[in-house]
């Protein structure tokens, strides 16, 4: 049988240390740490989230947001994590392929798990849990985390600990997609998959995690107390609490003051304060998310091949990463669609070239020159309107106009996604370019197929035959060196095909009050996807 490929994703290939804290933090000796951590016991570590309300306690649908993610985290475990250079277990132990089609695995269960109401945790709740993201009535369409390019997985019970999972056609991504799952409870629901409206059943927020639900504050917090009885090591720290706290003028008041124990910090000015504050410490995740300008593929300008390479040419990575983030603390320049903490990515590529004559030349030759192009950019994301800025002046250079607007939420995706958003095109053509952030939440790059492949996608975003089919072969093969070929060719295909721009890959840069400890232990994003190895120093 196939084993290369999940080996590779599955065995941990490296103690990763190349993302560090900076800052206040200090090296220690491994005898040091061990004391500390033995000696940090207790506390409460209150984490803001830029959320005004959650949709719900009980994380059913919580795959595209960040928010939703980090309020689930000390709660609802998920099976296993799946990065670039390991894979951390947790409800489950293992996955193997059982047939040689890229189709059938196995999911074996850890032994001993328990809900926090003490029910015996087990394949029924992995299958139900699968057979509700699957249920078009929660979300619009089966989740994308079982759903793959349309084509949706099943699931079924072999016994207790083990669940046999079937895919209509193989996907690379799958196993890093399946692992994510928050898994919650078949008991607290009687096995019906449509929860969307069980809000009781809902609110009870029953979970597997290191921490228990406590109480909901509405629109205010969410309290986790440690749960003594977690089959894993128990949490060093009493409390969570998730803060609902949009405004990040409030966060940092409150992170200074004490109400809230860490913020996420976006300007180079920021950065700096903290870290010459002795009573803080500063990290820097890689957030693996790319950055990018969109271009919309309905209006008539952007259907021009030379007009989005006359943008494309015009524009300097380097300078809006400077520009708008401050350094490359806070963000690198991006050469593709994928991050590098992406399988195969292709880090031979440098990504696009300035080249301000024929960017001119091009331009002239399109029309661009001729019109004023509308830039919209989503408000609630950082460093998004000192991009749409420096893009306007970098575009200014080769003679072309732009005028910017910001939208909130709801507004700037149903712009956006107009082509796709609502399971149809629907036209809209009131903007030209746009900026928008695409994360990497699985080692994958299959997984960005949702994003960047479709019918309807296409409608919206321009796509060449030779990319979309090189998605197909890339997300399809059975043979990993071919695959990672694949990959490779499709992220140099996808920028000839000048079918978008990118612009940057972020870092999360967190400061936190420097009591707390463990904060940079496992690096991924959404961050603290372990919180057991968070403590604080009484």
């Amino acid at each position: 049988m196939r084993k290369k490929f999940l080996s590779m994703l599955l065995m941990s290939a490296m103690t990763v240390s190349m993302l560090v804290g900076c800052g206040n933090s200090s090296s220690t000796s491994e005898e040091t740490k061990e004391e500390t951590t033995a000696e940090a016991e207790g506390g409460t570590f209150i984490v803001p989230i830029n959320a005004t309300s959650i949709k719900s306690l009980t994380p059913y649908s919580i795959y595209g947001s960040d928010d939703g993610q980090m309020a689930a985290a000390p709660c609802f475990d998920p099976l296993y994590i799946v990065t670039k250079d390991e894979t951390r277990w947790y409800l489950a132990e293992s996955i193997e392929e059982t047939a040689d089609d890229g189709c059938h695995y196995q999911l074996k269960l850890k032994d001993g798990v328990k809900w926090h109401d003490g029910e015996e945790f087990n394949a029924d709740d992995v299958v139900y849990t699968i057979n509700m993201l699957l249920d078009p009535a929660n979300g619009g369409s089966p989740n994308e985390s079982v759903c793959y390019d349309g084509k949706t997985i099943s699931a079924e019970k072999v016994d207790d600990l083990t669940v046999d999972i079937t895919l209509q056609e193989p996907f690379s991504g799958f196993v890093s997609e399946l692992g994510r799952i928050r898994v919650i409870a078949e008991h607290i629901f009687g096995g019906e998959t449509n929860v969307k409206d069980m809000t009781d059943e809902l609110a009870t927020c029953v979970g597997t995690g290191p921490f228990k639900f406590v109480e909901y504050n509405e629109g205010e917090s969410i309290v986790y107390e440690r749960n003594d009885d977690y089959y894993r090591e128990p949490a060093k720290l009493d409390q969570v609490v998730i803060k609902l706290m949009p405004d990040l003028s409030a966060q940092e008041a409150a992170l200074q003051n004490g109400e809230i124990s860490m913020m996420r910090v976006t300007s180079q000015t920021k950065l700096d304060k903290y870290k010459e504050d002795s009573n803080y410490t500063v990290y820097t995740i890689p957030e693996g998310r790319l950055n990018y300008l969109a271009f919309n593929y309905q209006t008539e300008i952007m259907k021009n091949d030379d007009a989005r390479k006359a943008i494309c040419l015009a524009l300097n990575a380097e300078e809006i990463v400077t520009g708008a983030y401050g350094s490359e603390e806070l963000a690198i320049p991006a050469k593709n669609f994928c991050s590098p903490q992406n399988l195969y990515f292709n880090d031979e590529m440098t990504g696009y070239e300035q080249d301000l004559e024929e960017a001119k030349a091009l331009a002239e030759k399109s029309g661009l020159t001729d019109m004023t192009l509308k830039y919209i950019y989503f408000t609630q994301r950082p460093n998004m309107k000192e991009t749409a800025q420096i893009v306007q002046q970098q575009l200014e250079k080769i003679g072309v106009k732009v005028e910017i607007e910001g939208f909130d939420n709801g507004e700037f995706f149903m712009h956006l996604f107009a082509a796709w958003i609502t399971g149809e095109t629907v036209e809209d053509t009131s903007w030209d370019i746009a900026s928008n952030g695409m994360d990497s939440l699985n080692a994958d790059p299959a997984t960005k197929m949702t994003s960047w492949k479709g019918d309807l996608i296409q409608n919206g975003f321009y796509m060449s035959d030779a990319t979309t089919e090189l998605w197909e072969k890339a997300a399809q093969s059975l043979d990993e060196t071919e695959r990672e070929q694949l990959y490779k060719d499709l992220q140099v295909q996808m920028n000839e095909d000048y079918s978008f721009y990118p612009m940057a890959n972020t870092n999360y840069v967190i400061v936190s009050r420097k009591e707390f400890k463990g904060l940079d232990t496992v690096l991924n994003y959404p961050i603290f996807e372990d919180y057991t190895v968070i403590s604080m120093e009484q």
